[in-house]
């Protein structure tokens, strides 16, 4: 009989694309088990719910967040955990670590239920913990250790990722050197200055790339001559699906690159903070450039030099 799955990660965008791995590694291994996820719906779009999992069941946090303390919130989130506990999910797998997502999973109460992370005391008190140092290896690496004790599971070269919409759909060429640009971040000091990412189009687009600029309306705004922005303009979709058509990605430590890894889209990330041993887009085919906890640091000369390097 085919095992049933219950993976556990809300959020965020970049987070649940390293997840897509180890729920392609439980595809991969058991073709008809039902794989259940639970995410924060904002991040949905990057999951493919065809041929990855089996349900969605997603939690609207952010529209919960705007009523906080509304009843019909509490009653909304504890009639998913209830449906999320009727599953009764042969395995388990918190793969975030937070509170909100130990109680998720301690409420569904699989037959076998793990977390891979405990970033917080009720977090480590409400699951069993995968053993061993979470900081010591990539975190996708560390999920597939968590996974591998349900069972004997490979990890994929790539995930299983959505159908990208088609290029021409989203008005972009498809026989173009295609080179886009996310211009912000999840968090400012992991911002890459709006006029170093001048520098990087304006070079880029004189060796022949149509650089086109991706964001979040809350992302900062590039306009220039020989560019196009769609910076406020893509939905999460229509965004991953330009990555996907990319000749080259380029961006700061956010999500727009762990979905060009993920798609097999060569990249260049600039960290600044945050470790890329831990947090790199899990794939061989980009660049992690580093300087400092700054990612100013990393000049636009080296970004350009290194889109040479990986596309010519």
């Amino acid at each position: 009989m085919a095992e049933s799955f219950l993976l556990v990660r809300f959020s965020a965008i970049g987070d649940c694309v390293m997840s897509a791995y180890i729920a392609t590694a439980i595809r991969n291994a058991q073709p008809g088990a039902r794989l259940v996820w639970a995410v924060e719906s904002r991040c949905s779009p990057v999951i493919d719910n065809l041929r990855m999992v089996s349900e969605l069941v997603e939690f609207p946090r952010d529209r919960w967040r705007k009523r906080r303390w509304s009843p019909a919130n509490w009653q909304a989130q504890l009639a998913l955990f209830a449906k999320l506990r009727k599953d009764k999910c042969n395995a388990g797998i918190d793969l975030q670590g937070h509170s909100k997502t130990a109680i998720c999973l301690r409420i569904a109460n699989p037959k076998r239920r793990l977390s891979v992370f405990a970033t917080d005391a009720l977090a480590k008190r409400l699951n069993p913990l995968v053993s061993g140092d979470p900081d010591g290896k990539h975190r996708v690496e560390r999920m597939m250790d968590g996974l591998c004790t349900f069972g004997e599971f490979q990890l994929p070269e790539f995930p299983l990722m959505p159908t990208p919409i088609p290029a021409t759909d989203l008005g972009l060429s498809s026989t173009v050197r295609l080179a886009t640009i996310s211009t912000g971040a999840g968090a400012l000091n992991k911002q890459y200055p709006t006029e170093q990412w001048r520098e990087v189009a304006l070079g880029l687009a004189g060796r022949g790339f149509h650089v086109r600029f991706l964001g979040a309306s809350v992302d900062p705004m590039i306009e220039m001559p020989e560019t196009q922005s769609f910076v406020g303009k893509f939905d999460l979709r229509q965004t991953m699906s330009a990555v996907a058509h990319s000749t080259i990605h380029i961006a700061a430590d956010t999500g727009t690159g762990h979905m060009a890894g993920a798609f097999g889209v060569p990249f260049v990330s600039v960290f600044g903070p945050t470790d890329p041993d831990l947090f790199r887009p899990y794939s061989s085919k980009g660049v992690v450039l580093r300087q400092s906890n700054r990612p100013s640091d990393v000049r636009p000369e080296r970004i350009i030099s290194a889109v040479e390097e990986l596309v010519g």
